[in-house]
């Protein structure tokens, strides 16, 4: 696969992340200005800018409790893996489908973590300031994040 297209498919990303959280504003062009630049002339800063950019936009612009949480967190969670992986690829070349099938394997295992993490957050925030839920909330997600951790990764069978 082309790595133009892994480029186009991060900043697009990128924008409709930033099209969710400025609704109707013209403060739209500043997210696509920076998702374009990161995806063109790829670099920590401008990964650091562009997820700055939209988590604080999240923040400010969206209502507590929106189930929009649980895109979000993966769409910043996909824009940062794909940011990163594009900093030390040529701007010109290819990417080997099962190179892509693995990351795409890595994110699911990350958003495993994120995705139940959104979740309790959305709880939490729905039940105040609940000590008890908070409480077991965050044991249960430590839980499952030891779970995943100690897991041993599946074998490889050689060819």
């Amino acid at each position: 696969m082309p790595l133009w297209t892994v480029r186009c498919a991060a900043a697009l990303i990128a924008v409709l992340l930033g099209a969710l959280v400025w609704n109707g504003s013209g403060w739209i062009v500043l997210p696509v200005v920076v998702a374009a630049g990161a995806a063109i002339l790829p670099s920590i800063g401008l990964t650091v800018l562009t997820l700055l950019l939209l988590v604080v936009a999240y923040a400010v612009n969206m209502p507590a409790g929106s189930p929009w949480l649980l895109v979000f967190a993966a769409g910043l969670h996909a824009v940062f893996v794909l940011d990163l992986l594009l900093v030390h690829l040529p701007l010109r070349g290819w990417i080997s489908l099962s190179a892509l099938r693995l990351l795409g394997v890595s994110f699911l295992r990350v958003q495993a973590v994120a995705q139940p993490l959104a979740v309790l957050a959305l709880l939490v925030d729905d039940a105040g300031s609940s000590l008890p839920l908070v409480l077991v909330g965050v044991a249960a997600l430590v839980a499952w994040c030891c779970w995943l951790i100690g897991r041993r990764p599946p074998q490889r069978s050689r060819r």
